[in-house]
């Protein structure tokens, strides 16, 4: 490789995504050769032990540079063949399946790893396209972002019943090499006619999952004392790596006793369990926790959309055409983005079905689990694009983390500092504009590429989403990245855009962030600069340009009042705090 390190894009797509696409490792005549030894040997699967010459390409296929460049840097190095290499096809794969994988359970030997700007994915399953897969072709498929999910799989989704629009089947060339995280749930499923797919599955160096199939793996090398204690006292002894011990023997104990599990699946205790009485539905959440958005299907109904509807129309003269924002994108430029606000302060009865949306249960009800109890809302704005108006340039992410406004999951519980909604007054088909995110972003470690930024290099991660008149859009603001597609659509935008903020973290500033305010004249009299820094109340986090900070310079403290390109409250100061008081006292 011509470079020292994977680029920060493709770092991004694997993180977010699982996976990551690389065309055309594999030139003409490499495929043909490949396809012509297949053709010879005539299985899917086998192929490292076929006679020479047969074998010696797909060998040093095992091996190919660019496949172990990008594999010492997801897997580690030291990584190593977990399995045979096989064709993805119905002889070697059950099509009628469940997917498999998934993070939840957690399988340690199989998971992503991600710390301090480490990376270690224990298993990669490396693909080699051998014939060109359109989309809708079949064959290979699998479940984005599904290697860092915390949330146990729907069986619909596994079975594909009811899979939520989630399973993607990619669309490769014959020469390209498509790695995919081992967490990440795959399977393979009924194509259209021949397409050669070649799968090697490798693992980390330490992480045990399957057994070989040499002589030796066959025997039993414990010693024979060990006959003499019981099979639960045997079963603590193993040695991995064996047939015998693949999967390893389970110890099921209550405390009191010990027993032996024949089924051998993995028996993991919990503290915790599912709470009957939490009335949150199971796939909602799943798909919440892994793509960080939701849509709640034909809320409003038809005379609630039609007295929203009504209302905008009547004070479409006080719609503001507010700034450009596609940032430079090309594929985003366009006018202005037509607003209306005001919405909850307008005369009866256009006010009313904008209130009807405060507090609305089954919107509530989401928003709890999302975030927990105590979120405050901002003013709703009716989004009104025309076409033309330009599109939003996506921002936010989950790194740089931003606490505020970030996203955690611990112990069954969605923490979304910041989450919107966007109910949806009039249909968004696919294709016209609209609101855009890179599903799985609210859990990404990698900064945003530019690319994916402006749209218009967005690695295929972008998705624009398609809803219907009565939908509401939740999505998880400030960790996932997010904007909107240049609006193309005849047809106005109408949108009700409502920001909520959690508990825990101011976002707007307020009266109460200045020190007399918060503590009281007399507290703070007779205070210098830099003791009014920490007498304030709170306020926006505007990240690292905080204003105004403390500083510490040749051991003496100094206030700084520089700002970055963050958003601030408008009452953040540009000037000395102690310049306000005097003003205030001057009055």
């Amino acid at each position: 490789m011509d470079r020292e390190a994977m680029s920060n894009e493709e770092n991004y797509s694997f993180d977010v995504a699982g996976y990551l696409h690389i065309p055309g490792v594999l030139n003409r005549g490499e495929v043909k050769a490949l396809n012509e030894a297949l053709d010879k040997g005539g299985e899917s699967e086998g192929m490292l032990r076929w006679d020479s010459p047969l074998r010696d390409l797909f060998r040093d296929l095992m091996i190919h540079p660019q496949l172990v460049w990008y594999l010492n840097q997801i897997v580690g190095h030291g990584f190593r063949l977990d399995r045979e290499p096989e064709l993805l096809c119905d002889e070697t794969w059950d099509v009628e399946a469940p997917l498999v994988g998934g993070n939840e359970p957690r399988n340690p030997a199989r998971a992503y790893y991600f710390q301090n700007g480490r990376r270690y994915c224990q298993a990669v399953r490396a693909i080699w396209a051998l014939e060109d897969v359109e989309e809708g072709d079949g064959g290979f498929v699998m479940v984005p972002c599904t290697h860092k999910v915390n949330v146990e799989t729907p069986e619909d989704v596994a079975t594909g019943v009811d899979d939520m629009g989630l399973t993607f089947q990619p669309k490769l060339k014959a020469g390209d090499l498509f790695l995919v995280a081992g967490t990440v749930l795959q399977g393979v499923r009924p194509s259209k006619g021949s397409r050669r797919l070649l799968s090697y599955e490798y693992v980390g160096r330490a992480a045990i999952q399957s057994a070989g199939t040499g002589p030796m793996v066959a025997e039993d090398p414990s010693p024979e004392w060990q006959e003499e204690i019981s099979p639960e006292q045997r079963a603590s002894l193993y040695k991995p790596d064996y047939a015998y011990s693949t999967p390893p023997p389970v110890i099921v104990t209550d405390g009191e006793t010990v027993k032996i599990d024949e089924s051998r699946e993995v028996f993991h205790p919990s503290i915790y369990s599912r709470d009957p009485n939490s009335n949150i539905e199971e796939k909602e959440f799943y798909f919440w926790e892994l793509n960080g958005y939701l849509i709640l299907k034909g809320v409003m109904d038809e005379e609630w959309l039609e007295k929203a509807n009504e209302a905008v129309d009547k004070f479409e003269d006080q719609i503001v055409v507010q700034e450009e924002l596609s940032r430079g994108s090309k594929s985003l430029a366009g006018t202005g983005r037509p607003v209306l606000g005001g919405l909850l302060d307008l005369p009866e009865p256009y006010c009313e079905p904008f209130r009807k949306m405060v507090a609305h249960p089954p919107v509530q009800h989401r928003l709890t689990w999302m975030g927990g109890s105590g979120a405050r809302m901002s003013g709703p704005s009716a989004f009104c694009s025309v076409q033309g108006t330009s599109g939003h340039a996506l921002h936010d992410a989950g790194e740089p983390m931003y606490p505020p406004m970030g996203y955690q999951f611990q112990n069954g519980r969605s923490y979304s500092e910041a989450v919107t909604i966007t109910w949806q007054l009039r249909d968004v088909p696919p294709g016209l504009g609209g609101f855009a995110c890179v599903p799985g972003s609210h859990k990404g470690k990698y900064p945003t590429p530019p690319g994916v930024r402006s749209c218009d290099d967005d690695m295929g991660l972008v998705k624009q989403l398609v809803m219907e008149a009565g939908d509401v859009l939740f999505f998880a603001d400030g960790s996932t990245t997010h904007g909107t597609t240049a609006w193309k659509n005849p047809i106005p935008r109408r949108g009700i855009l409502i920001k909520y903020s959690s508990r825990s973290f101011h976002r707007s500033g307020g009266e109460i962030v200045h020190p007399w305010n918060r503590w009281g004249d007399d507290m703070v009299e007779g205070m210098t600069d830099a003791h009014l820094t920490v007498m304030r109340g709170t306020d926006r986090d505007a990240r690292e340009y905080n204003v105004p900070r403390l500083e510490v310079k040749d051991g003496e403290v100094e206030v700084s009042y520089e700002r970055g390109q963050a958003l601030y409250s408008g009452e953040a100061p540009v000037t000395p705090v102690v310049e306000q008081m005097r003003n205030r006292a001057d009055r």
